[in-house]
């Protein structure tokens, strides 16, 4: 039977869900719901957003006709640090194979990380035969296997809090990714992350700008300013509700304001002066790594700009730089709200040293079907799935959360590419050059 490969996207203002098959890479379909139990980046209420996950999975299974067990997680880049390791596998005149990349990632995570992180996930640069650099290693004969690359970890209580958070949805986490990683498999090529590019998610409360270089993550950081900021802004000024500003940001987005409305002027130039300020962070950010390094190409996605499809217009770079705005006239099926959760799907299948977690997923769901079903109370699977080393006690705080409509709410109900390698075709000739 076919499998899918889920990649789950936990954000302040949606959990996005995509669904990529593994006998049929062209097809992908995603589903997207408000987020509850999320207050900015922080997980404030388990059981809230443990519910808000059952519903996108819900909306996912009705889309692939199909339930779903277990689902690949995104880990935002705030809550991550990176630590250097590498790999190594004997070969003894062999080639090399699945096994031997098992032995050499397993030991590429024997290093000191500290007792209150986890790791996340494992950034690979560069693969050596014999001290040979190879792309795919895989068939290739010599006595010793390695690699270099980076482990990515989060703070343990964060990442309990995400397990705890999934097995109230009954939903088991297969594994974890990083979500510029997921993000950069679509939008950067292999030249871009060899040579030097900043990957840019703007979000609803939130601005993340990722250097990468060399194939690795060299720089993260962040700055607490989004598209809601944008609504706050015509809200004040306008002196209208927060819904009523949603709905003239939303309209102005999509070109569907009218120039002769009185306002116009003023709400355009209320807009650009936010845009100024969240994209002067981004300009800082890339000129400092322009100073130590090399910087070749800026990405810029997600709904707190990108929404805007007029975004190219309304702001000029100072920079002396590629800079691409993925926005819904490039995606045109607006599918840029799901370009981590799909990126990470995409990734996980496309990338040498993730096989192995693929085919264990693959193997274990076989397995589940073939075994007699039998139900069990949602205490027995939530202490079944709780994390090795998890407390049992979560602490939940209450969220402090307004009644506006979410970002972007429009597209809920939007899926992601139709056919997703006419997609990849038509992106790469567009911005990826």
């Amino acid at each position: 039977m076919d499998h899918f490969v889920i990649g789950l996207d936990i954000g302040s203002h949606y959990i996005k869900a995509s669904a990529l098959s593994t006998t049929d890479e062209t097809f992908m379909v995603s589903a997207l719901v408000e987020s509850q139990g999320m207050d900015k980046n922080e997980i404030v209420d388990v059981k809230a957003l443990g519910s808000a996950v059952k519903k996108v999975i819900q909306k996912l299974e009705g889309k692939i006709s199909r339930n779903i067990t277990s689902v690949f997680l995104c880990v935002q880049p705030e809550h991550l640090k990176f630590h250097e390791t590498s790999g190594h596998a004997e070969l003894f005149g062999d080639a090399v194979t699945q096994r031997e990349l098992d032995i050499a990632m397993d030991s590429a995570q024997k290093v000191s990380i500290g007792g209150e992180d986890e790791i996340v996930d494992m950034v690979i640069s560069k693969y050596y035969v014999d001290e040979t650099i190879y792309g795919n290693p895989l068939g290739v004969r010599g006595s010793n296997f390695d690699f270099t690359g980076q482990l990515a970890t989060a703070p343990k209580t964060y990442v309990e809090k995400l397990y705890d958070a999934l097995a109230l949805a009954k939903i088991k986490i297969a594994g974890t990714g990083l979500s510029t990683v997921g993000a950069g498999s679509i939008l950067l090529s292999r030249g871009d992350w060899q040579k030097g590019a900043v990957i840019v998610d703007s979000g609803a409360h939130t601005t993340r700008a990722v250097y990468v270089r060399n194939h690795k993550i060299v720089d993260v950081s962040s700055v607490q300013l989004g598209g809601k900021n944008i609504t706050r802004d015509l809200a004040i000024v306008l002196k209208i509700s927060l819904l009523e500003a949603e709905e003239l940001k939303k309209s102005y987005a999509r070109g569907t304001l009218a120039k002769e409305d009185n306002d116009y002027q003023m709400i355009e130039d209320i807009i650009k002066a936010r845009i100024e300020e969240i994209m002067s962070f981004v300009e800082k950010f890339v000129m400092k790594h322009q100073e130590t390094g090399e910087v070749k190409k800026v990405v810029v996605h997600g709904g707190g700009l990108c929404g805007f499809n007029s975004i190219n217009k309304m702001y000029k770079s100072a920079l002396n730089l590629s800079t691409n705005f993925i926005t819904s006239d490039i995606i045109r099926d607006d599918s840029v709200l799901t370009i981590q959760s799909s990126g990470l799907a995409y990734h996980l299948l496309s990338a040498i040293h993730c096989k192995g977690a693929i085919d264990e997923m693959i193997r274990l769901e076989e397995q589940q079907l073939e075994e007699v079903s039998t139900s069990t109370s949602d205490e027995d699977f939530f202490k079944k799935y709780q994390m090795k080393f998890g407390e049992e006690n979560v602490d939940v705080k209450n969220m402090n959360s307004d009644d506006e409509d979410e970002y972007l709410d429009d597209y809920e109900d939007s899926s992601i590419f139709q056919r997703i390698r006419d997609w990849f075709v038509s992106l790469k000739n567009k911005i990826i050059k």
